[in-house]
């Protein structure tokens, strides 16, 4: 079985919270345990929020692209948004001393300390956020 369910977003906060309901919605459909739907809700709304804000910089004319590839063993969840790109060398350490007190910074961990696989590739066309969890 493979399933493709694909959504556009304008880049408003309400897009955060209709992502993380589809997310949620597709992992009970799929029956994924409650700790495994709670990694992939949490990383989407993680992503969808970065894609916004710093991919997208809350410009109304952009739109964030969240898709859902489902097979037998994985669900896979590309996140992409319309913005200019960024360096990823350039991203500070959220762990480091100096960061831990920020407010922010601590998307991208969260991402990767959830889900199974995780692959960011920004471009001068937008930045993508490939997510894997295994099923």
């Amino acid at each position: 079985m493979k399933t493709d369910i694909e959504k556009r977003y304008r880049s408003r906060q309400d897009a955060v919270v209709k992502a993380e309901r589809l997310a949620d919605k597709i992992t009970k459909k799929l029956q994924m345990r409650e700790t495994v739907r709670m990694d992939v809700c949490i990383a989407v709304t993680e992503a969808v929020i970065n894609a916004i804000q710093h991919g997208n910089h809350m410009r109304l004319d952009k739109y964030v692209t969240i898709k859902f590839e489902i097979n037998d063993r994985t669900i896979r969840i590309t996140v992409r948004d319309q913005g200019e790109g960024f360096d990823l060398d350039a991203v500070e350490d959220p762990l480091s001393p100096e960061n831990l007190t920020k407010p922010n910074g601590r998307g991208l961990l969260i991402v990767r300390s959830l889900m199974d696989d995780v692959e960011v590739s920004p471009s001068a066309t937008g930045t993508e956020v490939v997510m894997v969890k295994k099923r």
